[in-house]
């Protein structure tokens, strides 16, 4: 039976959904989108081990900030717009121009030899046979010249600048010539792993279209580089020996760099904030109706999480490149409804006394707590694994695709989207208290590492993309159970006035430390081993963490001393934001 409606609480929950409605159907396409402008793993990697830092600081510095001048409201709607413009700002990026080394041959004609060391996907192999859509495009080569060269290109080319230079004896070895050269797609063809592209006209400085035609075979090294070609830009990221490695001093790299650091630390700092509010509004008496308001966001994230990848798909029709407009205009016109939304909200005034503590000095108090530091390093073990998932899982999924010939990819996204958030995060949402209940938080805190662990190599054993939905399933007793212990944890172990700041440093240990080193480790070993080579050294990584956090209670449990005994009486209580909320510590304790 439906509750009715509580005036009081229907905003905040209207911005859970609002808020995940609008970042849903882009932030699990961020690094999908990266792969899409020419970044690689590593380089992906990097941008998310910046970007949970600048959450780490944004956090605490903010919530600081609110708490102390009273104006939780004003920076909430502030940082609600500052997300806004900086998530759609990325959709005028322009894609990275890839350049590689290729072979410029000649033998009655001319092509453009470009060679992969392990082949190329069948699908750029298509896209480059097909693909009428490249047809009259030009690229840019740099050549090595030769006075064999120079001999065809003035005589059989007709190209009259290199006549003089037939019979120079002046040749050097570094010496090059610049062309722009257009392709016949009906001569393409691929062997040995090695693309085969026909010339069709070359330009020089005098802007002439010349006809490549040689009467004797030679053949030089160039460095080509093609611009606002999806198709050959593909090509050229798959070379032996691409020489895009200037890519991070590129305006593109720059760009999309600092529109996801603003973006970042603004969903940081809303998401921090709207749950002091939403504590703040439920008061004491119904804390534990937390995951109630904020299932509503799981909801949202859902739905147009799933929405979105099919829109992709359908919007990407006859396109060699996914088009991502849709999603961008979607955001920006659900974050319109939420700062709307979000500008009703009423705050109730915090509870405090004269006598309280500092901020500094309760945030040192609290971690010098044994288990507050055991719980710390299951934290960074979790995000560490969450960052798997969060950044890197659609870029696997993607690399799976392409040797695989996947159809409709993005609705197979969207609706791993839909799985985590419907049949993982939600149901979590209820049941979380009585699991935590029954099994005490350490073993809880075990399955989680337990099951990313098992999740992780199960992605790795699987070739067809299409059965992650069913893995999917465990992102509820992995990231569902983890995240609404530390939200009320950070909670219950902050005094009253302080709420915002340490709510805020709790979540950035888990993304600053955890989230940003696992996407580091991560993009390095997806760029220099592979996907399945990640995945299975997270997995046993995560079986690794899991026995140091036992290492840690045996130690904990030996050594251990009641937080009531030190007079930290606001750390007795220790839950999760369901039933499990008022129960103390020392009883958890008991029950490891």
């Amino acid at each position: 039976m439906m509750e009715s409606i509580n005036k009081e609480l229907f905003p905040i929950k209207t911005h859970y959904f609002l808020f995940n409605a609008a970042t849903g159907p882009i932030v699990p396409f961020l690094p999908t989108i990266a792969k899409q402008l020419g970044f690689s793993p590593f380089l992906t990697g990097t941008i998310y081990t910046i970007l949970p830092i600048s959450g780490l600081v944004a956090k605490p510095l903010f919530g600081a900030l609110a708490d102390k001048f009273k104006i939780h409201k004003i920076v909430f709607l502030i940082f609600q717009v500052v997300v806004a413009i900086a998530l759609f700002s990325i959709y005028f990026i322009p894609e990275i121009d890839n350049s590689a080394n290729v072979e410029l041959t000649c033998n009655k004609i001319a092509t453009i030899e470009m060679c992969s060391k392990n082949g190329f996907p069948d699908k750029i192999k298509n896209d480059a046979i097909t693909e009428i859509i490249h047809l009259n495009v030009s690229c840019q080569i740099s050549c090595k010249a030769s006075k064999e060269l120079y001999h065809e290109m003035c005589s059989n080319w007709k190209v009259p600048q290199f006549c003089d230079l037939t019979n120079s004896s002046s040749i050097l070895n570094n010496d090059t010539f610049n062309s722009t050269v257009t392709f016949d797609i009906f001569h393409d063809f691929y062997l040995k792993r090695c693309m085969y592209v026909r010339i069709f006209t070359a330009k020089f400085s005098d802007n002439v279209p010349y006809t490549p035609f040689c009467g004797n075979y030679v053949k030089t090294s160039c460095l080509a580089t093609c611009h606002d070609n999806p198709t050959f830009n593909q090509l050229l990221h798959e070379v032996d020996v691409p020489q895009n490695s200037t890519e991070n001093s590129t305006y593109q790299f720059h760009s999309f760099l600092w529109a996801t650091i603003i973006s970042w630390i603004g969903m940081a700092v809303v998401v921090s904030i709207a749950d002091a509010i939403c504590f703040n509004l439920l008061g004491n008496e119904r804390r534990k109706e937390y995951g109630k308001q904020k299932m509503w966001g799981s909801i949202g994230f859902g739905i147009f999480g799933i929405s979105a990848g099919y829109l992709v798909d359908l919007f990407s029709e006859g396109k060699v490149q996914k088009d991502y407009t849709c999603i961008f205009y979607i955001m920006l016109v659900i974050m319109i409804f939420d700062i709307i939304t979000s500008a009703t909200l009423r705050k109730k005034n915090p509870e405090h006394s004269e006598d309280e503590p500092s901020i500094l000095w309760e945030l040192f108090t609290i971690l010098r707590e044994g288990n507050v530091l055991s719980f710390g390093w299951w934290c960074i073990g979790a995000g560490m694994c969450t960052s798997v998932v969060w950044n890197f899982l659609f870029w696997y999924i993607e690399d799976l695709a392409s040797s695989s010939q996947i159809t409709r990819l993005k609705t197979l996204q969207g609706l791993l989207t839909g799985v985590q958030c419907f049949l993982g995060e939600l149901p979590f949402n209820f049941i979380s208290g009585n699991v935590l209940r029954k099994l005490g938080h350490m073993n809880v805190m075990s399955l989680v590492l337990l099951i990313y662990a098992i999740r992780f190599m199960a992605y790795s054993t699987i070739s067809n993309p299409w059965w992650f939905l069913v893995i999917e399933i465990l992102h509820g007793p992995t990231l569902g159970l983890c995240w609404p212990t530390m939200v009320s944890y950070g909670d219950k172990v902050t005094p009253p006035g302080t709420k915002a700041t340490i709510q805020g440093f709790i979540g950035a240990i888990f993304e600053g430390i955890g989230v940003s080193s696992g996407s580091l480790i991560c993009g390095w070993l997806m760029n220099t081993y592979g996907g399945v080579i990640a995945l299975r050294t997270f997995s046993v990584g995560a079986l690794l963490w899991l026995s140091c956090f036992w290492l840690i209670q045996l130690f904990l449990r030996k050594f251990k001393t009641s937080a009531v005994h030190l007079g930290h009486n606001h750390l007795v209580n220790y839950a999760n934001p369901d039933d499990a909320i008022f129960m103390s510590m020392s009883r958890e304790l008991e029950t490891y």
